[in-house]
């Protein structure tokens, strides 16, 4: 190896290092229950437009193409947008690294049935066996596909996900096919939305999500 490969490995390691000990704070702050919200109007569908930006290069790299449907003119929710943008982040980074080149990641953000609003991020991966959820969703927890991987993760994104949600009072759900892939939802509750549930919302976005 070059003196070059050598740096970046040092420089992937050394940011692996600081990924994770950000993250175990994060989790320690949230289950300690000292982790504060700091809550403001946010416009969840720019949010998590900015999150597919953001990842587009490192999804480009591996041909893996990022389709988004949001639907329009969705009010603006109270929430933390920094813990929003991590809980995106942290899903939309997930599904890059496990779907396989000439897949395809689609991301929608809108109303659910119950007046709340949601972001949903489905891949075309190799998927989770039904046993492994649980312990995809434990700290540290990795998935026999996980394991395997070249990208390995710290184990506690998913984690993270479902304790910001759980500090929103929203849900969080999983839901995976072993060679179909996998799809994660987020659903922030109505009493989060700023505007009232439209009284005919477009068929498309009212999903079969409950929330």
């Amino acid at each position: 190896p070059s003196y070059r490969e050598y740096a970046r490995d040092i420089n992937d390691s050394g940011q692996h290092l600081l990924d994770l000990i950000n993250e175990i704070l994060d989790l320690s702050r949230i289950e300690a229950g000292r982790y504060q919200l700091n809550e403001e109007p946010l416009a969840l569908a720019v949010v998590a437009e900015d999150c597919c930006h953001l990842m587009e290069l490192k999804a480009r790299t591996k041909n893996v193409r990022i389709l988004s449907q949001f639907e329009q003119s969705l009010p603006r929710l109270f929430a933390d947008e920094r813990a929003a943008r991590q809980i995106v982040l942290n899903l939309l980074s997930n599904a890059v690294k496990f779907t396989p080149g000439g897949g395809e990641i689609i991301v929608c953000a809108g109303w659910t049935a119950g007046g709340g609003q949601y972001v949903s991020i489905r891949d075309n991966g190799p998927g989770i066996p039904p046993d492994e959820i649980p312990v995809v969703l434990s700290a540290f927890g990795q998935g026999a596909i996980a394991i395997k991987s070249a990208e390995q993760g710290t184990g506690l994104g998913l984690p993270i996900v479902q304790g910001l949600m759980a500090l929103h009072g929203g849900t969080f759900e999983l839901h995976s096919k072993l060679r179909e892939g996998t799809e994660a939802i987020v659903i922030f509750p109505a009493s989060r939305v700023m505007e009232v549930l439209p009284a005919v919302p477009a068929e498309a976005s009212r999903r079969a999500v409950r929330g």
